[in-house]
């Protein structure tokens, strides 16, 4: 069975926002400075660069890690669903050796008509036994189905 890897959508810019957030962003320093008394303008100035440099190394960190963490955290994600769903198929096959080698045990020698009746309703038996526990398991997985 082949898996093929889902393509990752390409990051796009909402070229709009980011310069109406600009616009918006100069509009209100600029506003600002001419409310701000004469006197106090450099206070203002030195208190906007401290908020700007300080709202830059956020979006910095942001923006550069958020990316990484969310896809460590798919991965993380990705390996440990596949890692379940081989355990949980190892494990099938397993169960189908073990029928098989039961099965094979049952019908080593039959001799007359009946035996061969009853022999066939035990294999019934046994694999309807078998598709049962096999489904139940899996349904017991993912809660589906």
């Amino acid at each position: 069975m082949t898996t093929e890897m889902a393509e990752t959508p390409r990051f796009r810019i909402r070229w709009g926002w980011f310069v109406g957030c600009i616009v918006l962003g100069l509009a209100s320093i600029l506003v600002g400075l001419l409310v701000a008394p004469v006197a106090d303008r450099t206070a203002y100035l030195a208190g906007v660069l401290g908020a700007v440099g300080t709202t830059l190394l956020l979006v910095g960190v942001v923006v550069l890690l958020e990316r990484r963490i969310v896809d460590t955290a798919v991965r993380a994600v990705r390996d440990a669903a596949e890692a379940a769903r081989i355990r949980t198929d190892d494990a099938v096959r397993a169960q189908v050796r073990e029928l098989e080698d039961r099965l094979a045990d049952l019908w080593t020698s039959t001799e007359t008509a009946e035996e061969a009746a009853r022999k066939e309703r035990e294999t019934r038996r046994m694999t309807d036994e078998f598709a049962r526990r096999v489904a139940d398991e899996y349904e017991g997985h993912d809660g589906t189905p």
